[in-house]
Parts: structure tokens; sequence; C-alpha cells
């Protein structure tokens, strides 16, 4: 019980360590890169917006997570399937988001060229792409 107990502590500790490391990603930065041009504007902030929307919904749900993890230790026995049922809920219930943002971008890469695409598609792998592998499969 006591290994149960360490294993999940650490699990709660990589947890937190990763919540903490997860930072949005620089859209700004993005934003100057592309060097978007009017007309491109509207659809940029569109899809930035759907993403950051889908991130944030799943770092509050992780949060959540952590947060019955740390109930659950409490307890005398835990019930650590409570938690993988609430891993699989968070992934089910986000996913339309991610749909969401994925077709935001898809929208946008109609209006870019084909270095800005480039640049994009680049972006998204480097910030969101071990995010979204992870969690959601092939949202953009």
């Amino acid at each position: 019980m006591k290994a149960l107990r360490f294993a999940a502590a650490l699990f709660l500790l990589a947890l937190s360590m990763a919540a903490s490391a997860a930072q949005m990603p620089r859209f700004d930065q993005l934003e100057q890169q592309l060097k978007i041009r009017p007309e491109q504007k509207e659809q940029y902030e569109m899809a930035v917006g759907a993403t950051k929307r889908a991130l944030l919904a799943v770092s509050l749900s992780f949060m959540e997570m952590k947060q019955r993890l740390a109930e659950e230790l409490m307890k005398p026995r835990p019930d650590f399937s409570r938690l993988t049922d609430s891993y699989e809920r968070i992934v089910d219930q986000h996913r339309p988001l991610f749909r969401e943002a994925g077709v935001e971008w898809k929208k946008l890469y109609g209006l870019l060229d084909d270095e800005q695409v480039e640049i994009v598609r680049d972006f998204l792998r480097d910030n969101l792409g071990r995010l979204l592998s992870q969690a959601i499969p092939e949202p953009i």
C-alpha cells in the first residue's frame, strides 16, 4: 500500500511539474514571424483564439484531476481507477475544441502563402505537437 501511495505521489509530482512547465505558445512571436497581412489578421486571430481556448480547457481539467489525485491519496484506500477514467474523460471532452482549432488553422492556411504555411506548421509542431499527439490524435 505504501508503494502504491509513493507511486501516486511521484505521479502527482510529475503532473505538477509538467503543468508548470507547460506554457502558452508565444503566438505574438508567430504573428511577427509570419508578417500577417490585414486580410489574414481576422482568421489568424480566430485560429489562435480557438487554440488558446482548447489549451486553457485542458489545463483547467488537469488542475482538477490533480486535485482529485490529492484527495484520493488522503483516503485510507485510494481508488486510482477513478483517475484513469478521469483522464479518458478529459481527452474525450476536449477533442472537439482541438478539432475546432484545427479547422480554424486550415482556414488560415488557405489565406497564407507557402512560406507562411511552413512557418505555421513548424510553430504548431514545435509548440503543440507533443501535447496534441499524446492527447488528441491528428487534430491539425
